[in-house]
């Protein structure tokens, strides 16, 4: 007897006011057997409703959404644990400031990444954000980090999630 166990697929929502953006990322998807693009909004409002209604594993929220940036991301990431899920949630911009990733990060994002090159790698960094990994491919990464690290000396209870802390 054979048996065949087909890989569940990643489901991915966009939350980006960018057409093209948008556009770019369901060819990319579309084009790969592990993701299902299932569901897009072009505003912060729309955000909440759409995690709520497609149930994601990943979510990709535009940095400089009119209205979202951290706060977009922190709708999120309660509306998901609201009903039980834990997506993992990938900042992208072409914003690549470390003040930009630190503000992302502080919001729970554990993904930021470059718009303007994604074609080729943005599937294989979608998966790895999705797998658990923090992926943080843009130059300001670094320097977020050690100011992070900084602030978490610091004030160690003032820290995100993991940061600064030992593990327990």
């Amino acid at each position: 007897m054979i048996c065949v166990v087909e890989a569940a697929t990643t489901r991915v929502a966009v939350v980006d006011d960018d057409r093209r953006f948008r556009d770019a990322v369901a060819a990319v998807l579309a084009a790969d057997p592990r993701f299902d693009l299932v569901g897009e909004v072009d505003t912060a409002t729309g955000a909440g409703e759409l995690v709520r209604a497609t149930r994601p594993d990943c979510v990709l929220v535009d940095v400089r959404l009119p209205g979202g940036g951290p706060l977009v991301v922190r709708t999120v990431l309660d509306t998901a644990d609201d009903i039980g899920l834990r997506p993992a949630v990938v900042a992208v911009s072409a914003d690549v400031g470390p003040e930009a990733v630190r503000e992302m990060l502080d919001a729970g994002v554990s993904g930021y990444l470059v718009k303007g090159g994604l074609g080729d790698v943005l599937a294989d960094l979608l998966e790895r954000c999705a797998r658990g990994e923090v992926v943080l491919a843009v130059p300001g990464a670094a320097e977020a980090l050690a100011h992070l690290r900084r602030r978490a000396q610091h004030d160690p209870d003032g820290a995100p999630d993991g940061v600064g802390r030992a593990a327990g």
